[in-house]
């Protein structure tokens, strides 16, 4: 039975007071109840450790890290380490899983055979407004796609296979990409062989936030990302072009722009427009507005 297996939840916290509670609260009300929820409080100096040691004291499946200030890669790599489930779900301190996240990603995980899951999510604002919806690639070959122009995962949203990190000793940080620290993950793992897919639901709320990491650091961050992307397109060219040959009939919209955005770069980076037969099945709308977007960056 997939309710048996336990999932093994990592929450690193760094001064999260203002959205904790919740965050944690969207775990211990998931539907799927074998978990073990991981929180590692990173040397914050507001009131986070008392929010949490309170959650300790009638809750046995939190098992609470408190220590000095080490970072986001060295709490992940320490909450692996930690963790006894088979799959290892990520989460953010102000982030809010759905109810029915953890089941749904563990039975699609089974099902799939999958080492890597997520799923569709909203986007929120600092109050908790809806902002917007952000879809994701569905199938392992479209996440492949992705992987040329765009994440294809909302990080603390992902389900991973313990299994697959520890048989090819993966953990984060393992590269010269130390702020994109998801997406050179994702990078390593397919290069691995692990099989990637999402959920076609929505099962997360991500925040929004002025001061997160990924804005705090973002011309960093954007230029990790920048050479990951090109690294991978350079290397992959003939993998990419057999999965556009290959393409299933019915994408989303999200799926649609990746492949705009996929065949700009190759044409670009060839000087060959073989691959524009490609966009035959794809509306002009959609062509356009990511040209215009890859354009802009």
């Amino acid at each position: 039975m997939d309710n048996d297996i336990l999932v093994s939840v990592i929450l690193p916290v760094y001064n999260a007071q203002k959205y904790l509670v919740e965050a944690i609260e969207s775990i211990l009300n998931q539907t799927y109840k074998n978990f073990e929820l991981i929180i590692i409080n990173d040397g914050s100096t507001d009131d986070s450790y008392t929010i949490i040691n309170k959650y300790t004291k009638y809750d046995n499946r939190i098992v609470f890290i408190n220590r000095a200030n080490k970072g986001l890669v060295y709490s992940l790599n320490e909450g692996i380490k930690a963790s006894k489930g088979k799959y290892i779900a990520r989460m953010d301190a102000d982030d809010i899983s759905l109810s029915e996240r953890f089941r749904k990603q563990v039975s699609y995980m089974e099902k799939e055979n999958l080492d890597i899951c997520g799923s569709h999510y909203l986007l929120i604002k600092e109050n908790g407004d809806i902002n917007g919806l952000n879809l994701t690639p569905l199938t392992h070959e479209m996440c492949v796609i992705s992987l040329a122009s765009k994440v294809p995962f909302a990080h603390p949203n992902v389900m991973i296979k313990k299994e697959f990190l520890d048989a090819n000793n993966i953990c984060y940080g393992q590269s010269k990409y130390k702020i994109a620290e998801d997406f050179d993950l994702w990078i390593r793992m397919y290069e691995k062989g692990a099989l990637f897919g999402n959920l076609n639901e929505i099962l997360f709320k991500y925040r929004i936030l002025n001061n997160s990491l990924s804005k705090v650091n973002s011309i960093s961050l954007a230029k990790d990302t920048k050479s990951m992307l090109n690294n991978f397109l350079e290397c992959n060219k003939n993998k990419l072009i057999r999965i556009l040959n290959n393409l299933p009939k019915d994408l989303n919209t999200e799926e649609n722009a990746l492949i705009v955005r996929t065949i700009y770069k190759l044409c670009t980076k060839k000087l060959s427009f073989t691959e524009l037969k490609y966009l035959k099945c794809i509306d002009k709308k959609t062509i356009i507005c990511t040209i215009l977007s890859e354009l802009s960056n």
